[in-house]
């Protein structure tokens, strides 16, 4: 009898031992996960960051210098309007590269909180989403060889091959020109290599990126004229009131503060339109 209480006591101590040395294990493991391999955290996680959440933006990083790559980084004027953005709303920033066409399904289907990516409001685009203030005024404006051309104005696109970006609203103008032949190119610098090697004859795209690439390609050259007139906004999700009036009220106090201004002078080298 004593034999056997003995032998109880042993056994009893034996799993005690056993749970403590698992604890201990599962501690120890706890420190290294989140100590020495701080990497193996979730990007939304905002324990112990101060940050409410992750704010989700879709772009098509191919549309020098609103958005473009860098590396292996996603830079430009729209991802630092959005990561002010992201800190005025004690927020850290998430960026999604989705292309131009896909972007407005990914914030339907709720992939992303926000689209930033020199979109123009159209009404077409107001039937799907719903658009934060103005935040930078564009143009379209119609970009060939600096020789050889046979286009020297608008009416000239006429049965001309025009290459454009596919889904951008120099898109939706080259299909309302009579004649023309328009190819569909998945970024604006596929439509330059395009351009360059004469395989079309004219692209439409917006001033600020064709500005862009007439610096580093002399051989080409942009229309006095405009096509359009337009502005770029950041879409939401239509019903989210919320996040919209925060968007808002960012971009009125970074106008205000001077950020804009800024931000503006970094990537355009020029004062703010």
């Amino acid at each position: 009898m004593r034999w056997a209480a003995k032998q109880k006591k042993v056994v009893a101590r034996i799993k005690w031992l056993t749970l403590g040395a698992l604890v201990a294990a599962a501690i120890g493991y706890m420190y290294w996960d989140t100590e020495i391999n701080p990497g193996s955290a979730q990007h939304t996680s905002s324990s112990g960051s101060g940050l409410e959440k992750t704010l989700i933006m879709g772009t098509d990083p191919g549309f020098k210098p609103f958005e473009y790559k860098n590396g292996q980084n996603v830079v430009g004027f729209d991802v630092d309007l959005v990561r002010e953005i992201a800190k005025d709303t004690n927020r850290s920033l998430q960026i999604e590269e989705i292309s131009f066409d896909g972007l407005l399904p990914a914030l339907q289907a709720g992939r992303i909180d926000l689209i930033a990516a020199g979109m123009t409001v159209t009404p077409e685009r107001a039937k799907n989403a719903a658009f934060s203030t103005t935040y930078y005024s564009a143009a379209q404006r119609v970009v060939v060889p600096k020789t050889g051309s046979t286009v020297e104005s608008v009416d000239d696109l006429k049965g001309k091959r025009i290459g454009v970006q596919l889904g951008t609203t120099g898109d939706t103008l080259a299909h309302k020109i009579t004649g023309a032949s328009v190819v569909q190119l998945p970024a604006t610098s596929n439509v330059m290599q395009e351009l360059n090697a004469r395989r079309i004859d004219a692209a439409i795209m917006d001033n600020g990126p064709a500005t862009q690439y007439l610096a580093t390609n002399p051989n080409l050259t942009m229309l006095a004229r405009d096509l359009t007139k337009e502005d770029y906004a950041i879409a939401i999700k239509k019903g989210n009131t919320e996040l919209l009036k925060q968007v808002n009220d960012s971009i009125k106090a970074m106008k205000k503060d001077g950020r804009y201004d800024a931000l503006v002078k970094k990537h355009f080298g020029a004062a703010a339109p």
